[in-house]
């Protein structure tokens, strides 16, 4: 049983080299790997294992070279005559495009104007037109942004992993049908079922960017014209004047504010500076030409004079 406990612990270390987060299966083995829960049973040579593995990781074999996987996301802010005539082009749009609508909201500002969010799902190959189209509808745009994350390198990474995990699960399996002890089975299914997992995640995690780069994303917020005109009342727009009277107050405080600064930074010290060497100065002074003394020998006189 000893020997047999010793063979497990020795498979399970050597099954763990075959997986790592994209890295490919490792090619070193043990030099005597085989039937370990078989006494009578002769190990097959490293070399054996050492062929399969090249077989396994051969060029021809690997994956090709990927196009370049690019997740486009486009954010756009309108301004339209009637919001539900464009949510309904802009519903069109999309479909028309081969894409569809992700999700849709409306608010009712008031006196019967809707301000209309939507999510847009199209091809990759149609993101740039019918970006073009949307921007088309508008009588203003307020927002226009596209972002792009280039995801070719990790998705590489992990079709890498991927098949270093599926060689290490094939491993297992082989090792679970040989054993014939339950501690060594169940040693073996528990690092099989973990490694399971891991192949799950990594394909929903390699599905996720295919579907992502496969379908763009536009965001779109529509609204009406009257409620991005400014309130105006015979020529007189309030809104627009309390707008410069904040602005003027800004740039006011903003002036007394930077004034302080430069008072207190720049002035103060100069002043000081100048003060402290002209007091030196005149103490200098006087004491090379006497003029203390010249004042307590005049005080003096006068004094003498009164009396």
């Amino acid at each position: 049983m000893g020997r047999k406990r010793k063979a497990v612990l020795s498979l399970l270390l050597l099954a763990a080299l075959f997986v790592g987060c994209a890295a490919v299966p490792s090619l070193e083995r043990a030099d005597e790997i085989g039937m370990p829960w078989d006494d009578a049973a002769p190990a097959p040579p490293a070399e054996s294992w050492l062929a399969e593995d090249a077989a396994i990781m051969q060029p021809e074999e690997a994956a090709p070279d990927l196009p370049p996987m690019i997740i486009y996301v486009g954010e756009l802010s309108l301004v339209v005559r009637d919001t539900e005539l464009a949510h309904s082009e802009a519903v069109a749009l999309a479909e028309a495009a081969g894409g569809h609508v992700a999700s849709a909201r409306s608010f009712t500002v008031g006196a019967g104007l809707r301000r209309v969010t939507l999510t847009l799902r199209v091809p990759a190959d149609a993101f740039t037109p019918t970006m073009a189209a949307l921007r088309a509808m508008a009588m203003e745009i307020t927002q226009d942004e596209v972002t792009s994350e280039d995801v070719t390198q990790e998705y590489v990474d992990l079709e890498s992993r991927l098949r270093a995990l599926e060689v290490k699960a094939e491993r297992l399996e082989e090792l679970m049908e040989q054993a014939e002890d339950t501690e060594a089975v169940l040693a073996v299914y528990s690092e099989l079922s973990r490694t399971q997992v891991q192949i799950e995640e990594t394909k929903g995690r390699m599905r996720y960017l295919e579907r992502r780069a496969a379908m763009s994303t536009i965001t779109v917020l529509l609204t009406p014209d009257e409620l991005s005109r400014p309130v105006e009342i015979a020529g007189w727009r309030p809104i627009g004047t309390a707008r410069r009277a904040i602005e003027t107050v800004v740039v006011v405080f903003q002036f007394l504010i930077d004034a302080l600064i430069w008072f207190f930074l720049v002035v103060v010290p100069v002043l000081l500076f100048f003060g402290v060497g002209i007091y030196a100065l005149i103490r200098i002074l006087g004491l090379i030409f006497g003029w203390g003394k010249r004042k307590k020998s005049a005080g003096t006189e006068e004094g003498a004079t009164g009396s």
